[in-house]
């Protein structure tokens, strides 16, 4: 048992602490987003996986309360000291209430942006009209040109009149394909996992920088998709006239990606040199590593639950 613990904890310490610095210092992940974004969110699984092992381990642990709940009365309790009993409970007592407490600022910060989301989009029905040409599209009657996406399930893309007025066809499609791209690939619910996970455990240097670096890194992809389907210029271009337009909170938004400032980013990467697809090598790497980094903590979780179900 003492070296599936040990396992258990190294995994949260090599996830949680070298796996982001290391992934945030890689040349490759511009390069391929999609890649990038798979090896982050599993290294944040893993984290989660590792660090909810080591705590269930601690509280199913004999002679803690929750080895064996009512089994544990009648025939484990007698086996260990009354010294032991009272460190172990006060032990979990601790655990619980933290994990309780990083619980309690988590969810219901879930709960508020859920709901926000919500009453944007009931305020964008009362306020908004159906675009005749296009099936998921609301516009918005504003001289502003913004472009932004939500989840739904129908009409989950918000233009402006001002949007359609001062980007051309190809512009507006590249437009209509990054914000399609966010709701294919599901973006809006990875935002809101991230959020969550850095609520729970905000300390990690792998959660801090997923923070930092995941919603670049969704736009990128985004570009991609967008750019691949109607080219690099239009889109570009259409970035650059919509840069000064306000961000939408909750929304994935043609400009956003964490600032002006990845907005020069990106599309200094759209104007450069057409990327070399990813390598055979590179690939099988970051199948590996999200492999490992979700199954390995999993199985030391397993194994060591099957164990403790047989000490006591």
């Amino acid at each position: 048992m003492i070296f599936l613990v040990a396992g258990l904890i190294a995994s949260a310490l090599l996830l949680g602490c070298l796996a982001g610095p290391v992934l945030d210092r890689s040349q490759r992940s511009a390069a391929v987003p999609g890649i990038a974004i798979a090896c982050w969110m599993a290294a944040l699984a893993g984290t989660f996986i590792a660090g909810g092992g080591v705590v269930a381990i601690a509280l199913l642990s004999p002679p803690g309360p929750g080895h064996g709940f009512l089994e544990w009365l009648r025939d484990c309790l007698p086996h260990h000291g009354d010294l032991a009993i009272i460190m172990a409970a006060a032990a979990s007592l601790v655990l619980l209430t933290a994990c309780g407490s990083r619980l309690a600022r988590g969810l219901p910060r879930l709960v508020r942006a859920v709901r926000h989301r919500r009453r944007h989009w009931e305020m964008l029905r009362l306020v908004a009209r159906q675009d005749g040409r296009h099936a998921d599209v609301l516009v918005l009657d504003h001289p502003v040109p913004v472009a932004y996406s939500l989840p739904a399930r129908r009409r989950a893309i918000v233009v402006s009149t001002g949007a359609q007025d001062a980007l051309s066809p190809a512009e507006f499609g590249a437009v209509l394909a990054h914000e399609r791209a966010h709701l294919r690939q599901r973006h809006h619910a990875l935002l809101l996992m991230l959020d969550l996970a850095h609520a729970l455990l905000p300390w990690p240097p792998t959660v801090r920088r997923a923070r930092a670096r995941l919603p670049l890194l969704l736009e990128m992809a985004a570009d991609d998709a967008a750019a691949r389907a109607w080219g690099r210029r239009p889109l570009v271009d259409a970035l650059r006239r919509l840069a000064a337009a306000p961000g939408a909170a909750g929304a994935l938004g043609a400009t956003g990606g964490s600032g002006p400032a990845a907005l020069v980013q990106r599309v200094r990467r759209l104007e450069s040199a057409e990327p070399a697809k990813p390598r055979k090598v590179l690939r099988m790497t970051a199948s590996v590593f999200v492999m490992a980094a979700v199954a390995t903590p999993l199985a030391v979780v397993a194994m060591a639950i099957a164990e403790l179900s047989t000490v006591c």
